[in-house]
């Protein structure tokens, strides 16, 4: 199971790290794809403000820069020239105008006022949709923004300069929404699956070690009431018993007390069974509770004795009429009490208490034993279920008394509850309700 656990986180860790490594590969592509729109938006803008400073500079008597930055998009007011010229017109210009003569001329004659560039790259990228910061720097300081900026060089000016956008992670995040939620479905399925697989597997494994422990105890309790009955006819055929009336009835009550101890063992089994398909029919009727006790304690004096248990039963209240059928009920007391007797330790004493209130009635058996380890508190109920001891028989069982009262009492509607005392032991609690 360790290893089968840890191959399972093993596997998740992996899965999360392939999933973390896809989504930084389409974080990346989704990067890459924005500095190519991004630049896009760069050289237009580029173009246009620097054939503005290029017919400025080279024709203006032609053109002022005052109207050719308006016709771009400016805030400058027009001077009164009107004009229709598009970028591509000032490019058909232009390109009849004689160029500077050296490089140095040509790129002082393009150095472009970075406040103008900023304004109208800005707006160029609210009008395709990116809420981005921008702001022009020289290249040196572009590698001091690392990867968390977008850096688009210019080839128009003296220093190697640019754009550097930043503030775009949430943009590519939402872009990214999909794989995402694709991803946070993926591993909690997995994980879901794997708990899931892991969980049955366990349960598979200790409902095994639970049923071989059950087999083991019910085979060690079918050996004593055969072997019983066994020797009772030996006796019977072989010396002459028969003949002895007195010890033929004690022979034959030996084997009649031990065929009812099969009996009742088989019937346990089965009602188990069948209360837990929901095959059995409740015959309920209504009957005093504190009546059924005083009867269920009056049947088991023998046992009592035979334990020396001292036992008090103590009643609050009077009205303790509750639907009920009989015969289950009358069992579910009985497994109560006997394992009370059991675990108890010696001298054994067993307090009851019966109370009514707020349309219920309270029924509680506490004892003196050695209570039940919380780890297990929960799952005495369950089928087969006995607290561990290893492979000893010294307090029989098979693990079916306590689950067989907590399926009567679901029938009933009702509840049973265990709870460790703090002086030692542990109480019992059945709630059931009262006739309306």
């Amino acid at each position: 199971m360790k290893w089968l656990k840890g191959l399972m986180l093993f596997s998740q860790v992996l899965l999360v790290l392939f999933t973390a490594q896809w989504l930084y590969s389409q974080y990346n592509e989704q990067q890459a794809q924005l500095k190519k729109d991004l630049s896009k938006v760069f050289f237009e803008v580029q173009h246009r403000i620097s054939d503005s400073l290029l017919l400025t500079n080279i024709y203006p008597s032609m053109v002022n820069k005052e109207f050719l930055l308006t016709s771009q998009g400016g805030n400058t007011e027009n001077t009164g020239q009107s004009s229709d010229l598009s970028p591509e017109g000032l490019h058909t210009l232009l390109s009849n105008v004689k160029k500077p003569r050296s490089d140095e001329e040509q790129k002082k004659l393009f150095q472009l006022d970075t406040t103008i560039f900023n304004e109208q790259f800005t707006r160029e990228m609210r009008h395709c949709g990116y809420n981005f910061n921008a702001q022009w720097i020289n290249s040196s300081d572009s590698d001091r923004k690392g990867n968390a900026a977008i850096f688009i060089a210019s080839s128009f000016f003296t220093n190697a300069n640019g754009i550097v956008v930043n503030n775009y992670f949430w943009y590519l995040f939402f872009k990214l929404l999909p794989q995402i939620f694709f991803v946070i479905i993926l591993l909690t399925l997995t994980a879901a699956a794997f708990y899931m697989t892991f969980r049955s597997l366990k349960s598979q494994i200790r409902l095994g070690n639970m049923k071989d422990d059950f087999i083991s105890n019910m085979s060690h309790e079918l050996k004593t009431p055969i072997a019983t009955v066994k020797v009772a006819l030996e006796a019977l055929n072989h010396f002459n018993i028969i003949e002895d009336p007195v010890k033929g009835r004690e022979y034959l009550g030996m084997a009649t007390a031990e065929m009812d101890r099969l009996e009742l063992l088989a019937t346990r089994v089965l009602n188990t069974s069948l209360l837990e398909t929901g095959n059995i029919y409740l015959q309920q009727e209504s009957y005093e509770l504190d009546k059924l006790v005083a009867e269920v304690l009056q049947n088991m004096q023998l046992r009592i004795r035979q334990f020396e248990a001292k036992v008090s039963f103590q009643t609050t209240g009077r009205n303790f009429m509750i639907p009920m059928d009989k015969l289950h009920m009358q069992g579910v007391l009985v497994n109560l009490i006997d394992n009370s007797l059991k675990y108890g330790d010696k001298p054994v004493n067993i307090e009851i208490q019966l109370a009514g209130a707020n349309g219920s009635v309270r029924l509680e058996f506490k004892d003196n034993g050695p209570g039940i380890p919380e780890e297990y508190r929960e799952k005495v109920f369950e089928k087969f279920f006995r607290v561990p001891t290893g492979n000893r028989h010294n307090i029989k069982g098979h693990g079916l008394g306590l689950s067989y009262a907590a399926q009567v009492m679901r029938q009933h509607k009702g509840n049973i509850a265990v709870n460790n005392l703090v002086a030692g032991g542990c109480m019992f609690t059945l709630t059931l309700p009262l006739n309306p």
